[in-house]
């Protein structure tokens, strides 16, 4: 049996008291909830992010407490193949709403029993019933642009903000992948694909922090370690851009890539190395479960250095 699998969520929105829900009528004539396929190196959220904000120009918080799967054969002629549909709950924080024409028909805010009536699959409807009485026990949050934040695969959607911070001296990248060199985004594809890579390379993952548009940072996961990795660099490298810095985003990003590292990579705990002396990036490590295993002395450019190593249990 062949699995596909989607992400998306039920969209909602508060008109003073009043509950309204997102329904999308499709160009082939059905009323759907907001979902898509999940492309190369997504988690589920960031395909749900991606999705709504490709579908409707939204910018959304995503409640990921709310988790629901529907299974289903899309194809008639082929019943082996299921399709796996996560849904999360969502709610707009800007962005003005916009159809993407060659998918969408129109976009409609709707009370609950109409959004109900015209959403055409019973399972979807089912999704809907269950995002009301979730929604029905949480509190009306006011978000803010701060929970906007986020991980995504690096895009075109977001490069022009990366590539501004070429004017920041110490924002170098890894010399593989950093803003100055050419066809960044198709290097971070081979990068994970592991090709074309520098000899002693392994391959490795790269996600940007993001808010809206604005790049904030990026992490970078190595798939495998080396001899050099495992005393330093390991796992995990990451960098915050230089005027978003002491506002507490490395913390944030790195509890992001460690979700991340659980739902799509196969490890039971990740390594995470630092200079002895670098105390940003000692509070980042503990405050994210990083338990201190040794220290050890480096010759890195000539200069001895000594190496903290942390484990992070992501069982």
């Amino acid at each position: 049996m062949e699995k596909e699998k989607s992400c998306g969520a039920v969209i909602y929105k508060y008109l003073g008291k009043r509950l309204v829900f997102l329904v999308a009528k499709m160009n082939r004539g059905h009323y759907s909830l907001i979902k898509g396929h999940i492309e190369d190196g997504e988690s589920e959220i960031m395909t749900a992010y991606r999705e709504i904000k490709e579908e409707t120009n939204l910018d959304v918080v995503i409640d990921n407490r709310f988790r629901e799967v529907i299974a289903y054969s899309p194809y008639r002629d082929n019943p082996k193949i299921i399709k796996d549909v996560v849904f999360f709950v969502a709610t707009p924080v800007g962005g003005r709403i916009k159809k993407q024409s060659s998918e969408v028909d129109c976009l409609s805010w709707c009370s609950y029993r109409k959004a109900l009536a015209l959403i055409t699959h019973e399972s979807d409807r089912e999704v809907l019933q269950k995002a009301k009485i979730h929604l029905s026990n949480q509190p009306n949050i006011a978000y803010t642009d701060e929970d906007l934040i986020r991980l995504v695969i690096p895009s075109q959607m977001f490069l022009e903000s990366y590539l501004e911070t070429r004017r920041f001296p110490d924002h170098t990248g890894d010399g593989f992948v950093n803003p100055f060199v050419p066809n960044v985004l198709a290097k971070i594809v081979d990068a994970r694909h592991g090709k074309n890579l520098p000899y002693g390379w392994v391959s490795g993952t790269y996600l940007w922090l993001v808010r809206r548009k604005q790049f904030i940072g990026e992490i970078s996961i190595r798939h495998d370690l080396t001899d050099l990795l495992l005393r330093f660099g390991g796992h995990i490298g990451y960098r915050v851009r230089q005027d978003q810095r002491r506002r507490g985003y490395g913390t944030k990003m790195l509890a992001l890539a460690l979700d991340y590292i659980r739902e799509i990579f196969g490890f039971h705990k990740v390594l995470i190395t630092c200079d002895d002396n670098n105390v940003g990036s000692i509070k980042i490590i503990e405050k994210n479960g990083g338990i201190l295993h040794d220290k050890v002395t480096n010759i890195i450019e000539g200069q001895e250095r000594i190496t903290r190593r942390y484990w992070v249990d992501v069982k």
